[in-house]
């Protein structure tokens, strides 16, 4: 996709429309018997209901939350949706409700991660898709390890001897360190790439030990971050190896003239180096008038 690709506002309008019904479905859900009320689900109908006002923000942070929430819905709803019509015959409803309504939010944004304002702010050399899904899949970890870990707390304060404070408060520190990953990643900070990838590993680990739905979900979000961060490590680690074979990194300067005379050009400096949080310079350089003065 384009780098200046510009989303209409009706179209933000919609991603955000489809996000809040999809919570409105959540908690419809939790609140369906007034006397046994779902609270953990109306809870999360809150969240999502926050991600569906974020999703139609230029800011990163805030596209990156809101694309893990709605993908968090997403992905059982639709396991859901397709196993219910393959073994029923006859496709789950509500599921089906709920994958439309947050597959179209997530649809719709799409471009308002190439808008101009998302390339300026999230600007990796290289990598730039891998690490975006990597620091979602981090994000959408974070929200499950969190929320298991208010259960086992909630459970342990009831004193059941099943769950115990150690390992709710485990859960909430690693729902904190890959919360923490994923922010690193969009500030482009490098150790948040390997922190995303030893707390995905971690995770992984963590859902091994859980024969429940709550430790599948968690192989399913983990997984993928634990691969678009290790990839682009990888990768990077075998291209640095082979220009160092070849030859030291080369430097490339591009010059941006303004289209008028009085207004500035941009100079532009980067390494070939395959660290995709490499340092680039940009820089102003005196219009092209104020330069023929000097002559």
């Amino acid at each position: 996709m384009p780098s200046n690709a510009v989303i209409s506002k009706g179209r933000r309008l919609a991603a955000s429309g489809a996000l809040v019904a999809t919570a409105a479905g959540v908690a419809a859900i939790g609140l369906h018997d007034l006397r046994w009320i779902e609270w953990s689900l109306v809870a999360s109908a809150g969240v999502v209901g926050v991600a569906g006002l974020g999703i139609a923000r230029k800011s990163m942070v805030a596209q990156v939350f809101s694309r893990a929430v709605a993908w968090t819905v997403f992905a059982p709803a639709a396991i859901v949706a397709v196993v219910s019509t393959l073994v029923g015959h006859h496709p789950e409803l509500t599921a089906v409700a709920l994958a439309a309504g947050s597959g179209g939010a997530l649809l719709l944004a799409r471009p308002m991660l190439h808008a101009p304002e998302a390339m300026a702010e999230f600007a990796p050399s290289r990598f730039r898709s891998w690490l975006m899904a990597g620091a979602t899949a981090s994000t959408a970890a974070a929200g499950i390890t969190g929320l298991i870990g208010l259960d086992f707390l909630y459970r342990a304060s009831q004193g059941s001897t099943n769950y115990s404070f150690a390992a709710a408060a485990a859960f909430l520190m690693l729902s904190g360190s890959l919360a923490a990953s994923a922010l690193g990643v969009i500030r482009m900070r490098s150790w948040g790439i390997l922190l995303g990838a030893l707390t995905s590993l971690l995770t992984l680990v963590s859902a091994a030990v859980m024969h429940d739905a709550a430790g599948f979900a968690l192989t399913l979000v983990a997984m993928p971050g634990l691969l678009f961060f290790l990839l682009p490590v990888l990768v990077a680690k075998r291209d640095r190896a082979r220009s160092e074979q070849s030859s030291d990194a080369q430097a490339r300067i591009a010059l941006h003239h303004g289209e008028a005379a009085e207004l500035p050009s941009r100079v532009r400096i980067a390494t070939d180096d395959p660290d995709p949080f490499a340092d680039e310079f940009e820089a102003d350089a005196p219009p092209p008038a104020a330069r023929a003065q000097h002559v």
